[in-house]
């Protein structure tokens, strides 16, 4: 399994506790009389799933950047392998 689909499914994994928390925060508010200490449960209960929402957006769109891949020249001539990296660090600008 890569990588990123170990993060994927614990993205999806936490994102279920997540919610499930919260469905039995507000299953417990309706079959009883609320106390503010109810209503602040589901409130942390609820900032919870926002953060960890606005994390996974985060680290999505930061693996979605495209890092060029390190390269190394070998070369019996010196002078081109130093010309070939300066090409390569030169690209994007």
């Amino acid at each position: 399994m890569k990588q990123k689909e170990i993060l994927a499914a614990y993205f999806n994994n936490e994102r279920d506790r997540l919610e499930e928390d919260v469905r039995q925060l507000q299953q417990r508010l309706r079959y009883r009389n609320a106390d503010a200490v109810d209503c602040l449960e589901l409130s942390l209960a609820l900032e919870r799933l926002t953060a960890f929402d606005e994390f996974v957006k985060s680290t999505r769109s930061i693996l979605r950047m495209e890092l060029p891949e390190p390269v190394t020249y070998v070369s019996i001539n010196t002078p081109y392998a130093k010309h070939r990296i300066d090409i390569e660090r030169n690209k994007g600008k």
